[in-house]
């Protein structure tokens, strides 16, 4: 193969092989003047057929070693040719870019090839290996080779199209998929499966309906027209699809124009929840019928989920109800709570005693289980003045449960009783003569150195100072020369020993033998820094310079870290002074130093810091290493600025200060911009990789697919990891921990079935699964409200052999908790503790407490209060939070705010906005709003900045309440405008404003302030302020109208000074029935 002559008699059957070697002895592909021009030289001899074939293979067998230099020698052979030889293009154009040739002798290569065998050169060959280079994402090159077309005599085809489609939309350049559907139906070109598949997501992420729903029909089209079952297509008729579509149709309110388009079309339950729900927001019953018969012509079996909503929309039609429900009993299903409260509400609104009856008979094993039942038919037979059904119902779950929870005692365990029901059932108590229930209620509630410095080592790690020193007296009588080394290593291993003293007394002792040197120093000065001893540590680099040494690079940084580290706020102050005089001796930080710096940095930090930081980062001479990324973004989201660190990678990039060489880097950049919210060069980063040929690791494909998930494009994600498995190179990346991040994405998005889907995919590809894996998936069942799904989840953990661990019980808990089934929540705490050693841990015990808070459990949950405590967990602002809750829903305000003010001092924490907001809310629910006004004065005074949420509740209980003044001085405080003197002090008003206030509620205060004849004072000046100081605050038109009109008539000032006389004489009154009076008891 390379030239070796062999003897001068051979066989007849050798005669090839050596022509064979004699012509890839005659080129040589190393040479860049070896062109296109050479194709076909008229001074070398045209290969055989039997050559071409014989190079052929040298050619393929090259590639598959990776023998590139071999590869463009047969490609330089080949040229002598005659015929097209039968070779791949794409692994010629990959040899030569391995071999580092820059795109212009790629392209003069291909285009010399093309002009010789232009005859026998098919649009069919151009797309082989346009399908190549568009999978490896190199866009550039796809366009000089498209661009070569006309040239060739050639024209693209639908499977040119579906190539270059893809590789747009694989890296979301949205607009040039676009641009290019556009000419595909200019130049009549019929669109193939893929790439109208394209054209509909396309459609979907830039939110185009009437593109999604046109190519949508060419596609269903094409289906039906391949198979009669949708589901046998090789697209596997991709239900996500149909459910996104359904998604946008209704967000668009398109439903009832989009709905005959999925007859045929198979359906998941994801997308019939999106319809039904969105026929209840739009109150159309008939569009809910028209959905049912949909799912009902296709043979859906219906779920529990659809005939709870399915009910709802019935809500006006009792003959319809009571047919879905006499349709549930004769399937003999179980069915949830969420169905029977639907049930429960539709009997309420129409006051159906008999369908209630019939619903408490059938759900009689359900309610032993949920005890939120009980209390919502007691609620119901209590308000249709069926007192002695309410009180058997109460009676009848308490015999059945015995009157106790796991883990809890007390009279309300049973049935969750809250203050207004338990009066109500005392009422019901007297009335039907069961005086006995009522006397209860009452009653329950009152010689070698290198050696010697490893064993001295070793000795300090363990903490055996003597026996360092024993190592080193050894070493120092064995008559061998102790060096400063050596000396420096006993002092490091006093400071690793936390011996002060010894290493003082060392250092002196290092003095004495004129062994000293700036190691020494640094070492010291670690020890001290260590103690929390800055003045110390400072003069020793003093005494550093009398002793005629200059303090280095870890001097420095070790000062800063100490400061950084340990350093209280007046002495953190000191950091840029050191930095400072670090720079005027002649030492330049590193990015040791902008690492520490950068700890430094957090959501109070001042912009000079920040900004000085970020300057260091940029006057470093060093290219930026993974370690100092990693450190950049840390930062930059820590102090909430994803806008500066999406400005410095540009900033960074454009200097070449970042070093990338490797799957590692690129890697760390996708993760950097991924935390920046920056898609667009997240993908830019992952098609510049591919492109070099760099193989993803599973850490860099980990962070891909993390970067793609966290800004909202789960799907995209998992097309990702699609295209890796078809990717023979690349398919070995993936991993459990990659498909988790696509399980989380859906999980967030609450879309179970996706993450189902995904499940069932990593099972089928065997992929390992850990308890992660199953942990999500219980995750998902919990936020979707599907927790009866979890059995089966932990019924395959067990056949695989997965433990289950502390968040798996957690996240059990919470979905019950959720589901209104306390009971079964407190049963998994006590199953857990009985059958593991495991120990509850606060997320645990704040779900039982949200349970408990839900449910109206006071003595429960105050008793679980106890019990965390007698634990050892120690509670949080969300655990005081929850408890503010419990209290306010037991109409028990004094004990919240003692629950407040007894936690927080004796775990000596703040509370935070969310505590402050609880104690507000329940403040209004007992009709003490002054005392709320107070709390939240409180709230300014311990400088909690207030959200949107305290705004919304004060301002729609002081407009309920008459206090329209009050209600507008709160809307100018939250909004930073002037005008709010009376709810807050100047000095309090930046910190009262609020940078993203609900822009519905000053909406709806304005219209109740017009409705209320406040327009010339209040709600004109408002508007008219909003207008000048907030322009691109967002407000209901048709309110701003409103308003204005009703002030033309009048003579309005220019701004807002004060309430007029008219309004300071107003007494506050209660308004009537309004879009407040329920909102302000809303918790």
């Amino acid at each position: 193969l390379f030239g070796n002559n062999g003897p001068k008699s051979r066989a007849k059957g050798q005669t090839v092989k050596s022509k064979r070697i004699k012509v890839l002895d005659e080129v040589d592909d190393l040479k860049d003047d070896v062109s296109s021009s050479d194709l076909g030289s008229k001074t070398a001899s045209p290969l055989s057929d039997e050559e071409v074939r014989q190079v052929s293979k040298v050619f393929s067998s090259s590639f598959e070693s990776n023998d590139y230099r071999q590869v463009l020698r047969c490609w330089n052979a080949l040229k002598r040719s005659e015929v097209m030889p039968p070779i791949s293009l794409s692994q010629a154009i990959e040899s030569m870019q391995r071999f580092k040739k820059d795109r212009s002798f790629v392209l003069r290569e291909l285009k010399g090839y093309f002009k010789k065998y232009s005859t026998s050169c098919s649009i069919a060959t151009i797309n082989d290996l346009l399908d190549s280079l568009g999978k490896r994402l190199d866009s550039e090159l796809v366009d000089n080779v498209v661009e070569m077309l006309p040239s060739l005599g050639l024209k693209a085809d639908k499977r040119t199209y579906e190539i270059l489609l893809s590789m747009q939309f694989t890296t979301r350049n949205f607009r040039e998929v676009q641009n290019l559907l556009e000419k595909m139906e200019a130049e009549k070109i019929p669109m193939s499966m893929r790439s109208i598949i394209v054209a509909v997501k396309t459609a979907l992420k830039t939110g185009n309906f009437e593109s999604a729903t046109h190519h949508f029909r060419t596609l269903k089209d094409m289906w039906l027209s391949s198979s009669t079952d949708i589901s046998a297509t090789p697209s596997n008729a991709p239900r996500h699809i149909v459910s996104q579509l359904v998604d946008l149709a209704c967000s668009e309110q398109q439903l009832a124009n989009f709905l005959p388009l999925l007859e045929n079309v198979p359906i998941s339950e994801d997308a019939v929840s999106s319809m039904l729900s969105e026929c209840m927001r739009s109150r159309d019953p008939v569009l809910a019928s028209q959905v049912e018969k949909l799912i009902r012509t296709q043979g859906h079996q219906i779920s529990d989920a659809t005939y709870t909503l399915l009910v709802k929309n019935a809500s006006n039609d009792p003959g319809r109800v009571k047919t879905l429900f006499e349709e549930v009993k004769a399937q003999g299903s179980t069915v949830s709570a969420d169905f029977a409260l639907a049930m429960l509400a539709f009997c309420s609104q129409t006051r159906s005693l008999e369908l209630a009856d019939e619903l408490y008979a059938y759900m009689q094993p359900l309610k032993q289980r949920i005890p939120v039942l009980s209390s919502a038919f007691i609620r119901f037979y209590a308000a249709t003045e069926q007192h002695s059904k309410a009180c058997d119902v109460y009676e009848q779950q308490q015999q059945l449960m015995s009157g106790k929870i796991p883990g809890s005692q007390g009279l309300q365990q049973a049935v969750c009783l809250d203050a207004r029901l338990e009066r109500s059932l005392m009422n019901a108590a007297m009335r039907c003569g069961r005086e006995d229930l009522a006397k209860n209620f009452l009653d329950a509630s009152p010689a070698d150195v290198a050696k010697h410095i490893t064993m001295i080592r070793n000795c300090a790690a363990s903490g055996n100072l003597a026996g360092a020193m024993k190592v080193f007296e050894t070493l120092k009588n064995s008559g061998t020369e102790v060096n400063a080394v050596v000396y420096n290593t006993v002092l490091d291993a006093c400071v690793e020993c936390r011996d002060l003293k010894a290493a003082e007394a060392w250092m002196a002792e290092t003095k004495n033998v004129g062994l000293i040197d700036v190691v020494s120093y640094n070492t010291l000065i670690k020890a001290h820094l260590q103690s929390e001893n800055f003045t110390k540590a400072r003069a020793l680099v003093e005494e550093m310079r009398k002793e005629g040494l200059q303090p280095n690079r870890i001097t420095f940084n070790e000062l800063v870290n100490g400061l950084v580290m340990k350093g209280s706020s007046a002495q953190r102050a000191e950091i840029w002074s050191l930095v400072r005089e670090m720079k005027a001796a002649g030492v330049k930080p590193n990015q040791v130093t902008c690492s520490i710096l950068l700890k430094s940095l957090n959501a109070h930090s001042k912009e000079g810091d920040i900004l000085e930081t970020m300057d260091l980062i940029s006057a470093m001479d060093e290219p930026m290493d993974e370690v100092l990324l990693s450190s950049v973004v840390e930062a930059c989201v820590r102090i909430g600025k994803p806008d500066l660190l999406s400005q410095k990678l540009k900033q960074l990039h454009n200097a070449d200060k970042m070093c990338v060489s490797g799957s590692h880097t690129f890697g760390s950049l996708i993760k950097a911009y991924g935390h920046a919210k920056d898609i667009d060069s997240v993908w830019k980063c992952w098609k510049e990789m591919r492109s070099r040929h760099i193989r993803p690791t599973s850490i860099t494909l980990g962070c891909m697919v993390e970067a793609v998930v966290s800004n909202g494009d789960t799907e995209g994600a998992y097309d990702l990891i699609h295209q890796m498995q078809e990717d023979d190179r690349c398919k070995d990346a993936l991993n459990a921990v990659i498909y988790c991040s696509v399980l989380k994405g859906f999980t967030r998005e609450k879309k179970l079935q996706r993450a189902l889907a995904v499940y069932e995919e990593m099972v089928q590809r065997k992929v390992d699964l850990s308890i992660v894996t199953y942990n999500t998936l219980l995750d998902a069942c919990a936020r979707c409200n599907r927790i009866d799904r979890a059995p089966a989840i932990l019924e395959d953990m067990r056949e695989k052999g997965i433990e289950a661990n502390l968040i798996t019980y957690s996240t059990m808990v919470k979905g019950h908790c959720q589901a209104g089934d306390i009971t079964q929540g407190f049963a998994i705490l006590e199953k857990m503790k009985k059958d593991t050693s495991l120990k509850p841990d606060e997320i645990m015990y704040n779900s039982l407490l949200d349970g408990c808070a839900q449910n109206n459990l006071v003595e429960e949950g105050l008793g679980l209060l106890s019990r965390m405590e007698n634990e050892g967990v120690v509670p949080s602002n969300f655990t005081l939070s929850l408890l503010v809750k419990l209290m306010n829903r037991s109409r028990k305000l004094d004990g919240a705010f003692a629950l407040v003010e007894d936690i927080s001092k004796r775990y000596k924490f703040r509370p935070n906005v969310h505590v402050y907001s609880n104690l507000i809310q329940a403040c209004v629910a007992n009709r003490q709003l002054s005392r709320g006004m107070e709390t939240f004065d409180r709230m300014l005074k311990e400088h909690i900045k207030p959200e949107s949420r305290t705004y919304a509740i004060l301002v729609r209980a002081s407009m309920q309440q008459g206090f329209f003044e009050q209600a507008t001085a709160l809307l100018r405080a939250a909004l930073g405008l002037s005008g709010s003197d009376s709810v807050i002090s100047e000095r309090q008003a930046a910190l009262a404003s609020v940078q993203y206030l609900d822009a519905a509620l000053v909406s709806e205060s304005l219209g109740y302030l017009l409705d209320k004849g406040h327009v010339q004072d209040m709600a004109v000046p408002l508007l008219t302020d909003i207008k000048r100081q907030k322009p691109h605050f967002r407000l209901d038109s048709s309110i701003q109208s409103r308003v204005m009109s009703a002030g033309i008539t009048g003579e309005v000032g220019n701004s807002y000074s004060g309430p007029s006389q008219q309004a300071r004489n107003n007494k506050p009154r209660q308004s009537g029935r309004n879009s407040y009076s329920n909102s302000s008891n809303n918790n």
